[in-house]
């Protein structure tokens, strides 16, 4: 009934409601329980369906489906109706009767030869043939190609870059129709492939239905599809550039690896030089409090962590002034985040009222508060081992376990946070047990005075050169994984984007807004000052992490002018090298002299412009005279055997 009452309501609220309104109509229906509708019980749902019914004046009367006379055979036939049948899926030896045709109202050859046309734009062979004659790079190979007549040395030196490395494919074209292609073999190896050979004007258009097209996949996953289906000179390095610059891939990806700047510490000399605050947030504990106020001392690492009720900014100067000046005293620089309880009016003339410098970290990079950050998770592991019936009371065992951190030996300064800030070691209540005496004072007062400054001037020095060779190792440490390509003033950059809300699992990772970079650290430094392009006065400082270079979308240019030297050496006299396999592909050489080159075949054979060949034969390389050093190459790929005077370059 529930599904025939859904219908009901549909028909009468939502279809016929403006014919409906305000008239009397009769409903007939098959479902007997439906025609009682009036004195049945109803549910919620049903109740609901009537309620919304309630507005309209009509009868239901019931057709039993056992009479024919009775039957409700309108709705039935509404409710049965077969899909229509395609056009396309008649056979040619259906005869479709001249009623039908009528009825139907189409013409049958017009709609099966719309059905067989093309969705996509498409080029013809012929086509193709005259976009291949009138491209610059095609059209110098394809007049000697059609005499099937291999250019001499003079003829050679007249074509252009692109314009050789195409002719070097000369024993791989093959045409099909008119049309250009290169012949290659597939991974497998059993089957050939023809490749188009590509002109110029379609490179945007394959490239756009590959890359933007077909999912914005990277530059190997998309040079794969390209070379499936076309072959032009120099096609890795643009299709790498191609992907490289796409905008919506730079907006939606991260960068890999992503920029790491140089390390950057925070030290002190003395304590309470330099203090960090920072808030961390656990469990409500019973007694309803679930913030504690975090205050580290840079230097000796003593820590006071306080139980609060909220994160603002007056309970942060209360606590700074009862917790900290009034018991250790004022401290020269406070540090924080760029929180507004830290960064607000009141922390500032809190600050200007006592002296202290104010110093923040930049925005959404806790790592420039690292001490802090890092008794965070001391204090949440300390917690952590607390028994889960005292778990929710962590509020009062708060104080003990911070007496804890700060009576036991700092791994980095190689003394107790306790002794360093005061002079002394605490008393444990395993000292009581033990039966330990404290050491008695012998001589004058000030005697002692002096010992202990002699003893705590001994413990600072170790504790300040321990602390820099520490911050040393971490710094050679973390720069060995340093990637901060250099940003400079006046580049386009993007910025993190932390301004979604929610989960944004597949929002952008960087913000649409171009911004430019106004401000560039010295050498070693991460901090940069930057603003929106259209707008360079809202200036914002952000650390090197946080902001990636922009790449330009001009690569239609580049496709045409590619005038890089170490992307296009000089032309290589054919007379000059001798190559035994057949493979004329380049080949990049580790070093190249007087003499032969053995193949080792432990790479695989490259191009100037990047294309990856097939993996490298055995074979020898003769070379009458030196190959002219164009850059340094990558090791690995040729082995050297003869030992003759040798220069870097390419070969054939």
């Amino acid at each position: 009934m529930k599904l025939e009452f859904l219908a009901l309501k549909l028909a009468m609220t939502a279809r016929f409601r403006e014919y409906l309104l305000g008239n009397r109509c009769m409903v007939y229906t098959d479902n007997n329980p439906l025609s009682h509708l009036a004195t049945a019980k109803l549910g919620a749902t049903e109740q609901r369906l009537a309620a919304q019914l309630a507005a309209f004046d009509f009868d239901l009367k019931y057709r039993s489906r056992k009479s024919k006379s009775k039957s409700n055979v309108n709705a039935d036939a509404l409710s049965r109706l077969h899909p229509p049948v395609a056009v396309g899926g008649l056979g040619s030896g259906t005869t479709i009767p001249s009623v039908l045709r009528r009825a139907m109202g189409v013409d049958l050859v017009a709609a099966a030869t719309q059905c067989t046309m093309s969705m996509f734009p498409g080029h013809s062979p012929m086509e193709l043939v005259s976009l291949q004659a009138a491209d610059p790079v095609i059209s110098e190979v394809l007049g000697f190609w059609k005499h099937r007549r291999y250019p001499g040395p003079e003829e050679r030196r007249k074509l252009s870059r692109p314009g050789l490395v195409l002719l070097r494919q000369w024993k791989r074209l093959v045409e099909r129709d008119g049309v250009l292609y290169r012949r290659v073999m597939r991974p497998d190896g059993k089957e050939e492939a023809l490749q188009l050979v590509l002109p110029t004007i379609l490179k945007p258009d394959v490239l756009t239905q590959l890359h933007q097209n077909h999912g914005h996949q990277g530059v190997e996953r998309t040079l794969e599809l390209v070379r499936q289906r076309c072959y032009w000179p120099g096609e890795a390095a643009e299709v790498a550039n191609w992907c490289q610059r796409c905008e919506r891939c730079q907006v939606a990806k991260d960068t890999r690896p992503p920029a790491r700047g140089p390390m950057g510490h925070l030290l002190a000399s003395c304590p309470n030089e330099i203090i960090a605050i920072d808030f961390t947030v656990l469990e409500p504990s019973s007694s309803g409090v679930e913030n504690v106020l975090v205050i580290t001392d840079i230097f000796s690492k003593y820590t006071v962590a306080v139980p609060t009720r909220d994160q603002r900014a007056e309970t942060v100067a209360r606590l700074l002034v009862t917790e900290w000046f009034c018991k250790f005293g004022v401290p020269a620089r406070l540090h924080s985040d760029q929180g507004r309880n830290f960064e607000s009016r009141l922390i500032h003339q809190l600050c200007a009222l006592y002296g202290i410098v104010k110093s923040r970290t930049t925005p959404y990079h806790p790592a420039g508060n690292g001490q802090c950050e890092r008794f965070n998770r001391t204090l949440h592991n300390l917690l952590r081992t607390l028994p889960s019936a005292r778990k929710r009371d962590w509020a009062a065992c708060l104080p003990q376990v911070v007496f804890c951190y700060n009576t036991t030996l700092h791994q980095t300064t190689g003394e107790s946070p306790h002794f360093l800030m005061f002079g002394q070691e605490a008393r444990l209540p395993v000292d009581f047990l033990l039966g330990s005496v404290p050491e008695p004072i012998e001589g004058e007062i000030h005697e002692w005075v002096l010992e202990h400054q002699t003893r705590l001037q001994v413990a600072f020095e170790g504790a300040r050169e321990r602390l820099r060779v520490a911050a040393k190792k971490r710094k050679e440490q973390n720069d060995l994984l340093v990637r901060d390509a250099p940003l400079t003033v006046g580049q386009l950059v993007y910025l993190r984007n932390f301004g979604v809300r929610g989960r944004h699992k597949i929002s952008d990772l960087w913000s649409p807004v171009v911004f430019q970079v106004l401000r560039a650290p010295e050498e070693g430094g991460v901090v940069y000052a930057i603003a929106p392009a259209d707008d360079l006065t809202q200036v914002r400082t952000v650390h090197r992490s946080l902001i990636k270079g922009r790449l330009g979308s001009e690569v239609l240019d580049e496709f045409e002018h590619r005038s890089d030297p170490e992307e296009n050496p000089p032309p290589l006299e054919e007379s000059s090298l001798h190559l035994e396999e057949e493979d004329v592909d380049l080949v990049r050489v580790v070093r190249v002299g007087v003499g032969s080159l053995r193949l080792t075949g432990q790479g695989r054979s490259q191009d100037h412009l990047g294309n990856i060949g097939p993996p490298l034969r055995t074979g020898v390389v003769q070379a009458e005279t030196p190959v002219c050093v164009e850059r340094e190459v990558r090791p690995g790929l040729v082995d050297h055997r003869d030992g003759d005077p040798v220069l870097g370059g390419w070969i054939v």
